[in-house]
């Protein structure tokens, strides 16, 4: 089974109450975690961290769920392509 990122994904991401959460793919499934999980030694790959995440979100306006969407697919292929 493969698991695609997607908006819901980011949106818990953008949500999340935990210290500098980052958004990581860990044994094929894509999940939140705090900066204190992230280490070189847990074998998760980071995908982006909220303060990316929000970099690249319209800055002049509110973000929308279309604008979550587009940033969704993008990671998406980007990490499928990463995988071969």
């Amino acid at each position: 089974m493969t698991t695609h990122l997607t908006a819901d994904d980011l949106r818990e991401l953008l949500g999340s109450e935990l210290t500098d959460p980052a958004l990581v793919l860990d044994e094929g499934r894509f999940r939140v975690v705090g900066a204190d999980e992230v280490t070189d030694g847990n074998r998760a790959f980071v995908v982006l961290t909220r303060v990316e995440l929000r970099e690249q979100l319209p800055q002049d306006r509110e973000y929308t769920d279309s604008d979550l969407e587009l940033r969704a697919s993008t990671l998406d292929s980007t990490v499928a392509n990463l995988g071969g």
